[in-house]
């Protein structure tokens, strides 16, 4: 079998059968996990959107190495492939209480240029926090 058989069998071998099964398989595995992020703030009232604490279990399961990025990549890529898309809901919202926004934009304009100080600085100390770490390997 030439090189040239082979890719073309490795290429049918990862579009089979089965992969709209596996796809919806990730699908239903990062959903089970946002779905239990939303249990825990439903049932203990942690002030934390349970999307988020969602993500955040996520990331330990994968950190700790519970998930292997491969068996979510397909559906990870897709919805990162589409993130623009799920930003409008958010600013649809936000025109539709924009008087309110209009009302209160001095407040807003200030709370937006103290939190991107913030967030810098932030960034900045983890950088130099983790090349010290790095530096001492």
């Amino acid at each position: 079998m030439t090189n040239k058989e082979n890719i073309v069998f490795a290429r049918l071998k990862h579009y089979s059968i089965f992969a709209p099964m596996r796809i919806l398989l990730q699908l239903a595995l990062i959903l089970g996990i946002c779905y239990v992020g939303e249990l825990i703030h439903d049932y203990t009232g942690i002030p934390i959107p349970g999307n988020i604490l969602g993500m955040l279990i996520l990331l330990l399961l994968l950190c700790l190495k519970v998930i292997k990025l491969e068996q979510i990549r397909e559906v990870s890529d897709f919805f990162l492939k589409r993130l623009a898309f799920f930003f409008l809901p958010p600013a649809i919202g936000l025109m539709l209480v924009g008087d309110d926004v209009k009302s209160q934009w001095p407040l807003l304009l200030i709370l937006c240029i103290v939190l991107t100080i913030v967030t810098m600085a932030a960034t900045g100390w983890t950088v130099q926090l983790f090349s010290k770490k790095s530096k001492g390997k």
